[in-house]
């Protein structure tokens, strides 16, 4: 959230001294981002919103459409794997496990393409972006008690192996979103977005958790960018 605040401030900066001017075919720019990455559905019980950061290059192909490449990178928060129980079959008690580690990653790189529709004031133009793209990602679990132990006397250091998913999954982008043109080199871009990745997280039905395909996710972004 620090992220967004830090680029609302800088556009704020940008609006303040310059005025708004349409940006010309051919021309190209950079662009950096940030934004809010919120897990849906089953994805939403595996992690909590999230910061992504990335960065873009532009291109003008005419009045009313950019193409747009995209990188961001996201680390996931808010796994909930260690506060989790498990029903021990043995004494019918539910346990913790207390060693347990949870993480995930995401390296992705898209092409999206932004539409612009009427404009609502001098500047300010809503816009309709969608895109395709991998996302690499990685997901490391460690440290399970094996549920499935006998005995009298529930075992916490045996644990089920660990693993980590680590692919690339294709995805696809929809949203829509407001430009803010600032002056000849600068624009404000404020954008909704879906997002669809063909990727899954294996099911840890002991611990509540099913089988997560696709993986959705939506996101809140707002950042800048910079044309010559």
């Amino acid at each position: 959230m620090r992220v967004l605040k830090i680029l609302c401030f800088v556009g704020a900066i940008l609006i303040s001294v310059s005025s708004a001017r349409a940006f010309e075919k051919g021309r190209a720019g950079i662009g950096f981002f940030g934004s809010a990455h919120v897990p849906m559905f089953n994805f939403g019980k595996w992690y909590s919103i999230s910061p992504k950061l990335g960065l873009s290059y532009n291109y003008v192909v005419n009045p009313k459409i950019i193409a747009e490449i995209e990188y961001h990178y996201s680390r996931m928060g808010g796994g909930d794997l260690a506060e989790r129980r498990f029903r021990w079959s043995v004494d019918d008690n539910e346990h913790l496990s207390p060693q347990v580690s949870q993480k995930m990653s995401f390296n992705s790189i898209a092409a999206n393409g932004i539409v612009h529709l009427r404009a609502l004031g001098q500047g300010t133009t809503p816009y309709l972006t969608g895109g395709m793209g991998f996302f690499w990602y990685k997901n490391a679990v460690s440290g399970l008690i094996f549920p499935g132990q006998t005995g009298t006397t529930l075992d916490t250091g045996l644990s089920l192996s660990a693993y980590e998913d680590n692919w690339p999954a294709l995805t696809a982008m929809l949203g829509a979103g407001v430009s803010i043109v600032t002056s000849e080199r600068f624009l404000i871009d404020i954008r909704a977005r879906y997002n669809i990745m063909l990727g899954e997280l294996r099911p840890l039905e002991d611990w509540g958790l099913l089988k997560t395909f696709p993986l959705q996710a939506f996101d809140l972004m707002v950042g800048f960018k910079y044309f010559w």
